[in-house]
């Protein structure tokens, strides 16, 4: 019997993991994965700016060369795939589709009238690999699931779909813990939704050793002996033990074999609840340095960065539950997904505040959109399901970049990690505004991992994380070769060789960045001659 294959695919901020699956027996095959997304950037609103500035059509462009140099990583025969489906933000799946974008940098119908910007349709869709690029099976179907509502995507629904939330008599709160920070609470059967936009320092990025998930980084800190112990990932992404360390003067207590070179997100969330704790961090500020392992370490300035991403998480939740009409100490359950939400220390983050402080549950339930893609292409009639679940929800969702409530109290968040406003009077000033306060912790919550990986079944082949190097090539007229630009990259993205410079755009940190241009002290730098050819 001739074997036939489908492919599902997660299009994240920080990265593309895709899968393939045998139709007959449903069994998963192989994984493959990026640990960087291909546009620069460091977050979806990056690859926004750079569609919108550098052009849609390159944009897309690079975003599928890379998924096709993903998809041929999955050890089947592509021309003998028959289903292919894709999950992501409303943004990554613009950019996959081809269509219009600039609806989702503007808000309002009259930006949109102004600018003369008609919104795309981004209800559920069965297309052919040639409309997008794919080199797979021409007469395969590629399915794509319905966004909710403007920011909030196919990856939001994904996680109402699989946490299964919606089938409990309960007040429950899903959250993805990335950079967009998407959240629905359900609450006396209406759900409500909302995106945070955290910002890329949840995922250790806009941090000075931060790194995304990677061989070397630590990626959670525990207290041992009245000092830290670092948990760092090895070549294979397994934990391992690190140095044990004084994090106030940085003294190593007791070495171990593994050397760190980064920190992630995790691990960021980790010095910050145990930071908490031993009074390292107070009021959100820090005297100096916490010192971590082998020159990794926290500045201010990085304390700053995650507190006020931390506090898009509470200020999201808090404004959830006023529009519901609820009290946080009411949400019973909590569900976390996504790769950070999966890997972090559930106590931690509710220590911090990342999560409300009261449930009796909860679940940390891994990557829901690259599990519902494997739903629909072992079964495309969910797609049509997944359409009447986006249009019940749409009535429902806060847009919190012109919610009030939720300016007033990001607003005292700010105050924390900017002017370290201690915590009795932020709870002082939500009285003021009429909102209700912080409660404190009451009892440790039952934690529950659904799987063991976020990824919960990797298939037959070891897990193959493909490397996305793209490199592109430029020259610029009046250039005097100082290498300003290419010593001022924070992230090596840039060199010069065999007189061109060379731009890796995966490392890249994109339009938000810029430092190569702004210190080329002849104007000569054009960052868009990189991508004129494309």
């Amino acid at each position: 019997m001739a074997e036939h294959y489908a492919i599902a695919i997660d299009i994240g901020t920080s990265g593309i993991r895709a899968q393939s699956y045998n139709l007959t027996t449903h069994k998963t095959i192989s994984t493959a994965i990026t640990l960087r997304h291909p546009l620069p950037g460091a977050n979806v609103v990056d690859h926004l700016h750079f569609a919108l500035n550098i052009g849609l059509e390159t944009a897309h462009n690079i975003l599928i060369t890379t998924i096709n140099r993903v998809i041929a990583n999955l050890n089947i025969d592509l021309n003998k795939v028959e289903r292919l489906a894709v999950c992501g933000n409303p943004i990554q799946l613009s950019l996959f589709n081809n269509i219009e974008i600039r609806d989702l940098a503007f808000w309002g119908e009259n930006a949109l009238k102004e600018k003369n910007i008609t919104p795309p349709s981004r209800r559920g869709k069965i297309l052919n690999p040639q409309a997008i690029g794919l080199d797979i099976n021409p007469d395969a179907k590629i399915y794509i699931p319905p966004a909710i509502k403007h920011e909030i995507g196919a990856d939001a629904l994904a996680m109402l779909y699989k946490s299964k939330a919606l089938e409990k008599d309960e007040y429950s709160l899903i959250i993805d813990f990335g950079t967009n920070a998407e959240m629905a609470l359900i609450a006396d059967g209406e759900i409500y939704t909302a995106s945070a936009a955290a910002g890329p320092a949840i995922e250790g990025q806009n941090i000075e050793k931060g790194r995304l998930a990677s061989p070397g980084v630590i990626c959670d800190i525990n207290e041992e002996e009245m000092f830290w112990r670092m948990k760092i990932l090895n070549d294979n992404l397994i934990v391992e033990d690190g140095d044990l360390i004084d994090p106030v003067n940085g003294n190593v207590i007791k070495k171990s074999d593994i050397q760190a070179k980064g920190i992630t997100g995790t691990g960021v969330i980790a010095a910050f609840s145990l930071g908490s704790d031993d009074k390292i961090i107070k009021d959100g500020k820090i005297k100096d340095t916490i010192y971590l392992q082998d020159d990794v370490y926290l500045k201010e300035k990085d304390i700053s960065n995650i507190g006020k991403a931390l506090g898009a998480f509470r200020a999201g939740q808090l404004t959830l539950a006023e529009s519901a009409d609820i009290l946080l100490d009411e949400i019973e359950s909590v569900y976390m997904a996504g790769a950070s939400g999966f890997y972090v220390d559930a106590k931690k983050s509710l220590n911090i505040g990342q999560i409300p402080p009261c449930p009796n549950q909860v679940y940390q339930i891994g990557n829901t959109s690259l599990a519902m893609a494997k739903d629909i292409v072992l079964n495309p009639e969910l797609l049509d399901e997944l359409q009447k679940l986006a249009d019940k929800i749409k009535s429902n969702h806060i847009m919190l970049a012109t919610s009030e409530i939720f300016e007033k109290i990001y607003s005292l968040e700010l105050a924390i990690y900017e002017q370290g406003m201690p915590f009795w009077m932020y709870n002082q000033w939500l009285q003021k505004y009429g909102i209700q306060e912080i409660p404190n912790i009451k009892t440790e919550p039952e934690i529950t991992k659904l799987y063991p990986r976020d990824i919960s079944d990797l298939g037959d082949y070891d897990l193959n994380t493909v490397d996305i190097e793209n490199t592109l090539s430029a020259k610029f007229d009046r250039c005097i070769y100082c290498m300003d630009c290419v010593n001022s990259c924070p992230e090596n993205a840039l060199s010069f060789e065999k007189d061109e410079f060379k731009l890796r755009t995966d490392l890249c940190s994109g339009l938000g960045c810029l430092r190569c241009a702004g210190n080329c002290k002849e104007h000569a730098f054009k960052y868009e001659e990189f991508y004129k050819d494309i």
